[in-house]
């Protein structure tokens, strides 16, 4: 179905019924014939919103995504766990099979849209460190965030739009490993920032009305002087909001499978998992997009896991031959491999064409056209 003949997807209402339905039921603790129709409601409710446009394809995309993020959610907590009898926040004072019912639902709610698990006890690995500082020196702190973000998208933007993008991009020789990454990285940034931009926003109003506390907003990315290789970037710096959906299918692999914690084919088979449901999430944004596109997003991500494991035989390959290079030169080494990677991989990734498609106001064309009107008012030019 082509997306001008879909019926548009009221966004808000789909997702408020999503949330709302989900937490009612598992507010419930219900018995295992009722999860099975709740989740065949739920696949169907799906499968209708998946029917639908936004009718826009870079907002079909990042949409498709969320409601795939929401969907295995929705089936981690039917199925991988109980949350109202396993799940504790920091803040609780009594089980929350004691709450009333609609202090439940909320409680529910809060669990469904906190992925990495901030405050809860199901809290991931790796999540930066919490802030400590006073209300208002975390807003400003988060709103100065905001605006280097900002900056940081426009400045990809207007590069993505210009034609040296794309005379990099039709480069060959030496020129072209060195301009290459930064076409990638100006592609990436649609992602990276938008995420970075909302979470900036989002912890500066929340905090500043009193909603939440400085604590419960840790930066949305790992170090990115963690990255200096490919486990690293994907375990520590970005892969964060997705870490409690993949973590958890991975883990629940293994022990389907027998294998033991801490053993390398639990390792292994949690990293092809975890990255598979990675790529599987991303799936959902081609869907929305196209159904002829389903399935586009995924070797990149595979091809994530295949890198880590090449990269850890010759991580270990290093460490068996007795050589101790010096810190400096080893972090080097994996910073080149880590953006040469990205560099390799990135065109697999289908929704380039569609990030680059985000935009923003532009901050630098508004303060190009200021600086314009402000000299013609000086008769500096003609």
């Amino acid at each position: 179905m082509e997306a001008g003949s879909r019926p548009r997807l009221p966004i808000l209402p789909f997702f408020l019924l999503l949330q709302t339905g989900l937490a009612c039921l598992l507010a419930l603790s219900p018995p295992k014939q009722v999860r099975i129709a709740g989740s065949f409601a739920l696949t169907a409710f799906v499968a209708v919103a998946y029917c639908c446009t936004t009718g826009v394809a870079p907002r079909d995309y990042s949409i498709g995504n969320l409601i795939m993020i929401q969907t295995f959610t929705a089936y981690l907590l039917l199925w991988l766990a109980d949350p109202v009898r396993d799940y504790r926040h920091e803040r609780d004072y009594v089980t929350a099979t004691k709450l009333p019912f609609g202090r439940r639902v909320w409680w529910l709610i809060c669990i469904i849209n906190n992925p990495r698990g901030i405050g809860w006890s199901y809290e991931v690995a790796h999540l930066p460190s919490r802030p400590k500082s006073p209300k208002w020196i975390f807003v400003v702190h988060k709103l100065i965030s905001a605006l280097r973000w900002y900056i940081f998208l426009d400045l990809a933007q207007a590069y993505n739009k210009s034609p040296l993008r794309a005379v990099a991009e039709s480069m060959v020789g030496p020129a072209a490993y060195l301009l290459r990454p930064i076409s990638i990285i100006s592609r990436f940034s649609s992602l990276v920032g938008l995420l970075a931009l909302e979470s900036s926003i989002g912890a500066a109003v929340s905090v500043a009305l009193g909603i939440w506390s400085p604590r419960d907003w840790p930066d949305i990315y790992g170090s990115w002087s963690d990255s200096y290789t490919v486990r690293r970037f994907w375990g520590r710096t970005y892969h964060q909001l997705l870490r409690r959906l993949t973590a958890s299918c991975g883990k629940a692999c293994c022990r389907a499978l027998g294998l033991r914690p801490g053993t390398r084919a639990s390792s292994y088979t949690q990293l092809y998992i975890g990255f598979a449901v990675s790529g599987f999430l991303h799936c959902g944004g081609d869907l929305m997009v196209s159904p002829y596109l389903f399935g586009a997003s995924f070797p990149f991500f595979m091809s994530q896991a295949v890198a880590i494991t090449f990269e850890d035989a010759v991580i270990g390959l290093v460490q068996r031959s007795g050589a101790k290079p010096p810190t400096a030169l080893s972090r080097l080494v994996g910073y080149l491999w880590a953006i040469t990677w990205l560099c390799i991989s990135a065109p697999l990734y289908v929704s380039w064409s569609l990030l680059i498609s985000l935009s923003l106001p532009s901050v630098t064309t508004a303060a190009a056209e200021s600086v314009g009107s402000f000299v013609k008012g000086l008769n500096l030019v003609q």
